[in-house]
């Protein structure tokens, strides 16, 4: 068993490190306890569906809004990102798009750019990934990891955006689960 003050590989069972002498007698329940720790919360990821997390709706955005009022209306709504529909009214349409501060950082901050001519769907991310509220958690957690993105749009059997959470609400939910950690 190794000391965690001195990193010392001790015979397993002893009561102090050899080299330090510090106690080793808590250290087997401390491993034991992150051990079980590590595997509930891998089994709820794993039994938990997506729509524990209680997704919130998505804010829809016509692919014709202008990025002078998607900006607006994520400032207003203080959200990190908007979902881009194919419908001209943006909330009954197939997702078609995401917009989210990354792509406002990354394709339009310092471009100067006349932002009531430029449009939501010349600078979103198209296609992007998505999820439906009875998958997993863990499901939606990996495809997060993968694709490197905060915001998960879950859709219908039709591609009709009907919900979205973000990687914040899955460490929100970890944390209330398992507050002992």
């Amino acid at each position: 068993m190794k000391c965690p003050c001195c990193g010392h590989d001790n015979l397993p069972g002893a009561d102090a490190c050899e080299q330090c002498q510090t106690s080793l007698i808590h250290v087997d329940q401390v491993l034991e306890d992150v051990q079980q720790s590590q595997t509930d919360i891998e089994t709820s990821l794993m039994q938990e569906q997506i729509s524990s997390l209680q997704p919130v709706e998505p804010l829809c955005v016509a692919r014709g809004t202008t990025l002078q009022q998607a900006i607006r209306i994520m400032r207003e709504r203080r959200i990190g990102c908007v979902v881009v529909t194919d419908d001209a009214a943006g909330n009954a349409g197939r997702l078609v798009g995401i917009l989210t501060e990354r792509d406002l950082l990354q394709k339009v901050a310092g471009q100067g750019l006349d932002y009531s001519q430029c449009m939501v769907e010349d600078f979103m991310s198209p296609s992007p990934e998505t999820s439906k509220q009875e998958h997993p958690l863990a499901y939606a957690l990996h495809r997060m990891i993968i694709s490197d993105i905060r915001y998960l749009p879950l859709v219908d059997e039709d591609d009709r955006p009907e919900g979205i959470i973000s990687s914040r609400d899955v460490i929100t939910y970890i944390k209330k689960r398992f507050v002992n950690l």
